[in-house]
């Protein structure tokens, strides 16, 4: 049995076909010493719910690549943290690193 011929090659589309939405690109999320001042600020006036939401919206405007790299935390856990089907729940090490990174 014969191989089918295609007759030619498929062209590439040039439409995008997803277009991306980041809500959380702001430039004061992606300002390093004005999100660890925010998220002193927060842990000292305990509120832990303002915590949470701008180390999540930071995580979200920073590359997770370079983050696991500089955290030696993985990808995962990364996109764990930021993912709200999962409970917030990280351990004391890997807020410790990830406040480490920020703040360096």
């Amino acid at each position: 049995m014969a191989k089918t011929m295609i007759s030619a090659k498929r062209k590439k589309s040039s439409k995008k076909l997803l277009t991306i939405y980041e809500p959380f690109s702001s430039p004061e999320l992606k300002n390093a010493k004005l999100v660890m001042e925010v998220l002193i600020d927060a842990l000292m006036s305990n509120d832990l719910a303002t915590f949470q939401d701008v180390l999540i919206a930071h995580l979200r405007t920073v590359s997770k690549s370079k983050l696991a790299t500089k955290t030696k935390i993985g990808r995962q856990t990364l996109y764990d943290l930021i993912n709200e089907d999962k409970e917030f729940n990280p351990t004391l090490s890997t807020l410790g690193s990830l406040l480490k990174a920020i703040a360096a």
